[in-house]
């Protein structure tokens, strides 16, 4: 029997997989090659939320359930309030996202959608054989989301946390949320020796994604999520009765391990495998946008060796930020509260997008200063 012979194998039909196929499909180029997109269950998984800012109109914006102009951050210090002037934060269902993907996607006839679980992927006669449990499968090139026990491995030198969450959108009787504007970090209630904060994004006046997120080494029992958003509802929020219309849990890991080293001219990562999601805030999905189209642009120069690493400079202010967390993990909210306070919210939306100048991250950097972090800076140097 004939293995199937493809151009292009994404390994995966989650985020990053469906945003590939999707920046693929809309160009001309690729409407000869057959591409073949493999995941173990493509059916919808549990409905979740996706947010993210950009400047003015947006790509997705015909699918965003929401957007904001006003946010707030809350610590102990005080609270610093902000208008995001050219910017919009935004929000997408996951279930909508991938209902428009694979509708998109649908009209190709050379993209095929098959289950399987796959095994394993390997190099033969200068093309990549995929291994599945049904079958296996043949292409030039594969773009693979698994995470490898390679890059799994928290004990290999590498630093390593978790940003881990639980999250509920909420109904109350009465109207009790400003629908112009989200809270991206709340820390009113946390542990003192960790960073934990809640965030909160109005839908309408009477209802809320309440979410309750740990920056943390270890993860938390599920009750200890409930526990926090109860008490922050509660108490915080004066809601004394209310309803959970959704529920989502994930859990991002957040480590400065070299993921782009296990790419090479026939295999390329992408999604959290690939070192897509941004370790300083856990962010992918306008990341994952920005490298697919980078794909589609090498793949269109015939370049097989496809890299995405960021420049060395974040990489290594991301790498400085989990050392931080990592050694001092209760300094997050003063971290981010300097931030916030003594920077606009455009210059941070800059920085964190990678798009800032070296005396933008001068200053980025001047705002955040204590002894301790400087002490911190100078011990970074000798990690990995």
């Amino acid at each position: 029997m004939r293995i199937p012979d493809f151009k292009y194998i994404i390994i995966g039909a989650g985020t990053s997989g469906l945003h590939l196929i999707n920046s693929i499909v809309e160009d001309q180029f690729f409407r000869n090659k057959g591409i073949l997109v493999i995941d173990k269950s493509l059916k919808q998984s549990k409905n979740k939320c996706f947010s993210f800012w950009e400047k003015g109109n947006g790509k997705w914006d015909k699918i965003i359930s929401k957007s904001w102009s006003l946010g707030e951050f809350i610590s102990s210090k005080g609270k610093v309030s902000f208008t995001l002037e050219d910017y919009k934060y935004k929000m997408i269902k996951s279930n909508d996202f991938y209902n428009y993907i694979k509708k998109s996607v649908s009209k190709y006839d050379n993209v095929q959608f098959i289950e399987d679980e796959i095994l394993n992927i390997r190099l033969e006669n200068n093309k990549v054989v995929v291994v599945g449990n049904n079958s296996n499968y043949i292409c030039d090139h594969a773009f693979d989301s698994r995470i490898t026990k390679n890059n799994n491995d928290s004990n290999n030198g590498y630093i390593s946390l978790k940003q881990h969450f639980k999250g509920w959108i909420i109904k109350t009787s009465k109207p009790k949320f400003n629908p112009n504007l989200f809270t991206i970090m709340d820390y009113t209630i946390r542990d003192i020796d960790e960073t934990a904060f809640t965030y909160i994004l109005p839908i309408s006046e009477d209802k809320a994604l309440v979410k309750y997120i740990y920056f943390t080494s270890e993860l938390a029992d599920s009750i200890e999520y409930d526990n926090k958003m109860n008490s922050y509802i509660k108490n915080i929020l004066k809601i004394k009765k209310f309803k959970i219309l959704d529920e989502e849990v994930g859990i991002i890991p957040m480590r400065n391990f070299p993921f782009y080293k296990e790419n090479n001219k026939h295999i390329t990562k992408i999604g959290t495998a690939g070192e897509w999601v941004k370790l300083s805030t856990g962010y992918s999905f306008k990341n994952v946008e920005k490298n697919c189209k980078k794909i589609v642009e090498e793949l269109k120069k015939k370049n097989p060796y496809i890299k995405l690493k960021s420049p060395y400079k974040y990489y290594y202010y991301d790498k400085l930020f989990l050392y931080v967390l990592n050694k001092y993990n209760f300094y997050g909210e003063n971290m981010f509260y300097k931030i916030f306070k003594r920077n606009n919210i455009k210059k941070i939306f800059k920085f964190l997008d990678e798009e800032s100048n070296l005396i933008e991250d001068i200053s980025i950097f001047i705002s955040m200063f204590s002894l301790k972090y400087i002490r911190v800076v100078i011990a970074s140097i000798w990690i990995k």
